[in-house]
């Protein structure tokens, strides 16, 4: 579809690259971010509805709208590989992106919604109507389960479902747009394969990416040693709960809302089905790979 729609215009350009700020000039821009492959258009040749028809079909990039000139300096050094911002008074930094489904958003009043949440001196970037990065700078991090609460509020706002990732804590250096594509680029898979998290990180999608690369032969092991976890879903929930509060068994009861004798009689119940012990880290771990494998929530 893309290759019939650039026939339709007469100057067009084609890269594996993002487009230089003289290209953004001249031309509109559109992203394959799964094909790492970008497109422009140029602007004499595009009427606004063919533009909208555009942005509604692909991912409209246009980093320098809605940024003030400080962001406009951390979009183009993130994005563009533009020169490194000045590095006084950054300290240590955290690139939080996130990515938002819906339609019609009104992108000012999501700015608004978003500049009430997060630190005075973090940065709201935005790459197009429905993602970007918020950089968080000097350790004034959000912690995870605000995240949470600021998607279900969005949700519950705008009708639109956003995801966040929470990317590791880093020195501002040249290497840091290499870094962000690659933060980038396990985000992406995330939305692809644990597409119920409101909140991603490196830590949740490697496993579940893990699970999901294995071979038909080798998930027979997985279905034959936890098949329990089909049998009993109860015990599929309580088993991830209580690996997910690091087998702390006080927690993992009061979030499932039983009582701790209940949950030591889960816990016996899927030791004595399956032989794993959970106070084994091999087993811990393998355990957990197939509660992502068999959790009907954390299928794409």
């Amino acid at each position: 579809m893309k290759h019939k729609l650039l026939s339709y215009f007469q100057h067009t350009m084609e890269q594996t690259s993002p487009p230089s700020p003289a290209q953004l000039e001249l031309y509109y821009w559109f992203t394959l971010s799964a094909q790492n492959e970008w497109f422009g258009i140029h602007k004499k040749e595009v009427d606004d509805s063919q533009l909208d028809l555009l942005k509604n079909l692909f991912d409209y990039f246009l980093p320098e709208e809605n940024n003030q000139q400080e962001e406009l300096v951390w979009s183009q050094f993130l994005y563009l590989q533009g020169e490194m911002p000045p590095q006084e008074d950054q300290g240590t930094i955290r690139m939080i992106q996130f990515h938002i489904k819906g339609k019609d958003l009104e992108k000012g009043l999501m700015s608004d919604a978003f500049a009430d949440f997060i630190c005075s001196d973090s940065l709201l970037i935005w790459k197009n109507h429905h993602e970007g990065v918020i950089v968080e700078r000097n350790q004034h991090y959000i912690q995870e389960e605000a995240f949470v609460s600021f998607a279900q509020a969005i949700q519950t706002d705008f009708f639109a479902t956003i995801t966040f990732f929470i990317g590791k804590e880093v020195q501002l250096s040249p290497a840091l747009p290499t870094i962000f594509i690659q933060e980038k680029n396990i985000f992406s898979k995330g939305l692809s394969i644990i597409p119920s998290q409101s909140v991603l990180s490196l830590e949740k999608i490697l496993p579940a990416l893990f699970i999901h690369r294995l071979a038909s032969d080798e998930l027979e092991l997985f279905n034959h040693c936890f098949s329990i976890f089909k049998e009993d879903k109860e015990v599929l929930l309580t088993i991830q709960t209580f690996i997910e509060n690091n087998g702390h068994s006080t927690n993992t009861a009061k979030q499932l809302y039983i009582h701790r004798n209940t949950l030591q009689y889960r816990l016996d119940k899927f030791t004595e089905k399956t032989g794993f012990h959970l106070k084994d880290f091999s087993s811990f771990f393998t355990t957990y790979l197939a509660c992502l494998l068999f959790n009907p929530s954390n299928q794409p």
